[in-house]
């Protein structure tokens, strides 16, 4: 796979959560197809919830905070566009959380649970491709990998 772009792979398998709360993704095999024509992944930003702490007795008039839970983020992915696979994305849009699998020139992956929650608002402008969106909204904890074993080729 070394010197082609990362691609996205919807996965079959099982997610556990531990004892911690913590999404655990094993026994993951690839579906038979891939999301086509990646054009652009942006890796989610992963973050925390602020929570005001703050009281009359808080030093010098500042507002205090305490972290609360993380927020794995959402990936967003632009695709050149088909109509057949955008009829398959917008039919996920809200569905159960699925594995999805994102592979990197580098040969390592990343998996994390999540939920396809938009498509669409891509663009289209004279001499120039058609682009779609979609957007997957993880929940649980990702993981990353620097070993390799790639997916069924798509069909």
């Amino acid at each position: 796979m070394a010197g082609q772009g990362g691609f996205v792979t919807r996965l079959n398998g099982t997610e556990n959560f531990n004892t911690a709360g913590n999404t655990n993704v094993s026994n993951t095999t690839a579906l038979s197809s891939f999301i086509g024509e990646v054009v652009s992944i942006s890796m989610p930003e992963i973050g925390m919830t602020d929570i005001d702490v703050s009281s009359f007795d808080s030093s010098s008039n500042f507002m205090e905070f305490v972290g609360g839970s993380k927020d794995p983020g959402v990936i967003d992915i632009e695709l050149n566009y088909d109509g057949t696979e955008t009829t398959a994305l917008l039919a996920a849009v809200g569905n159960a959380t699925e594995i999805w699998q994102i592979s990197f020139p580098d040969d390592s992956i990343w998996k994390s649970v999540g939920y396809i929650n938009k498509v669409g608002g891509g663009t289209s402008a004279p001499n120039d491709k058609i682009s779609s969106v979609a957007s997957i909204k993880l929940t649980g904890v990702p993981t990353q990998s620097t070993s390799f074993s790639p997916p069924a080729a798509p069909v």
